[in-house]
């Protein structure tokens, strides 16, 4: 991802710096240099850390960007896969609560808005995407009922 960015920051300085670019490039490395460089930055930082993506434990679940849940909350777990295209597919945990209101009163206003999204899209309450675990959905649902044996887990 890193990489990625720098190559798109690269274009978008090359088409910027250009002559006689025509008006939709020039809008794209204009808009393309800023996002693609805070992307950079962004995922650069995340390399550097080397913080867990997701913590479990006797007690419960740490997500980096969605908290923590203690195992009582949890109402189950699942696979899910998504097919945004006729030729690839995304995976993930999908957790469900058993009160996503109390959830979402102690979580922050972006995570809040991106939940309620994704239960509007038919989603569960909380995604996570096999891509940042480090480790297969199956594998941590795994881990999951080492460290909670009642978890129930929905095919």
């Amino acid at each position: 991802m890193v990489v990625g960015s720098v190559i798109f920051v690269a274009i978008g300085v090359w088409v910027v710096s250009s002559d006689d670019v025509p008006l939709v490039p020039l809008v794209a490395g204009i808009v393309g240099i800023p996002m693609f460089s805070a992307a950079g930055v962004f995922f650069l930082g995340r390399l550097i850390r080397r913080r867990p993506e997701l913590v479990l434990s006797d007690a419960g679940l740490v997500h980096r960007q969605s908290g923590s849940l203690a195992w009582h909350e949890v109402a189950h777990a699942r696979v899910f896969v998504q097919r945004p295209s006729a030729g690839s597919k995304v995976r993930y945990v999908q957790i469900g609560l058993r009160d996503p209101q109390a959830y979402y009163a102690r979580s922050s206003w972006w995570l809040r808005l991106m939940v309620k999204a994704n239960n509007k899209l038919g989603y569960g309450d909380l995604n996570l995407a096999e891509s940042m675990l480090g480790a297969s959905a199956e594998e941590v649902i795994r881990a999951m009922r080492r460290h909670y044996p009642e978890l129930v887990v929905v095919p």
